[in-house]
């Protein structure tokens, strides 16, 4: 058995951070450490090219939608912020004219 390229140990470090499923890539990997050779090594670096790239585009897909959500939920609370003074501004001018009324009705019984 020879040894492994350091270059390929370390990409083999890296990726082993990572919880791989992916059979074809697992199967490269122990291939890599097995025979070490280029021609596995070429296949491993294939493999890992592969299954990342398809990482890396469901997560740049999540986050986008992700951000989008947080835009609805921005925009939903900016709007009940809005709808919130509305009706802050209504209770206020509502208990205006129930104390006018109030002085109203207690001035006119008053002898």
């Amino acid at each position: 058995m020879s040894t492994a390229h350091p270059a390929g140990t370390a990409l083999t470090d890296l990726i082993d951070a990572f919880r791989i499923t992916d059979r074809s890539l697992l199967r490269a990997r122990e291939r890599l450490r097995v025979e070490a050779s280029l021609d596995s090594e070429t296949a491993f670096r294939r493999h890992a090219l592969r299954y990342f790239s398809s990482l890396e585009r469901d997560a740049r897909s999540h986050l986008a939608d992700i951000d989008r959500k947080l835009d609805e939920l921005y925009q939903r609370q900016y709007n009940l912020q809005a709808e919130r003074g509305v009706a802050e501004r209504r209770l206020a001018g509502a208990r205006g004219v129930l104390s006018a009324l109030r002085e109203a009705t207690a001035g006119e019984t008053a002898p």
